[in-house]
């Protein structure tokens, strides 16, 4: 019996675990990787607001960094239209060519960039 109770033999010897504990244990490590949603300052939302209405008006490709509740998101495709507190994003899969959107809500852009593509294509021809 004194065995059990050296460095730990108690817990060594019981390896039962309630399925209340698993899924408490499962939530607290998947809730430590949740990340905050930063905030912006006023300068960095006309930029991102700027960056969008010029892909709207000239259906040009932007480059966007979107929070999600674990990772940020890298996405490119073309602002197609906006509502109120959204936007709706038009993509292209380079692999496969398929075209799809998303609604996409202001407040998740973290980064808004113009493409390289327009960038370059602005470049030669001003």
């Amino acid at each position: 019996m004194s065995k059990k109770l050296e460095l730990n033999g108690l817990w060594e010897s019981s390896r039962m675990m309630l399925p209340q504990h698993k899924e408490s244990a499962i939530r607290n490590r998947r809730e430590s990787q949740r990340i905050s949603r930063p905030i912006h300052d006023v300068q960095e939302i006309q930029h991102i607001s700027a960056v969008l209405s010029l892909s709207q008006m000239y259906k040009k490709p932007v480059d966007l960094v979107l929070y999600e509740e674990f990772k940020t998101r890298s996405i490119t495709g073309i602002v197609a239209r906006s509502k109120h507190g959204e936007f709706r994003l038009d993509t292209v899969d380079p692999f496969s060519g398929a075209k799809d959107w998303e609604w996409i809500a202001y407040r998740d852009v973290l980064k808004a960039e113009l493409s390289k593509e327009w960038t370059e294509e602005e470049m030669i021809d001003p």
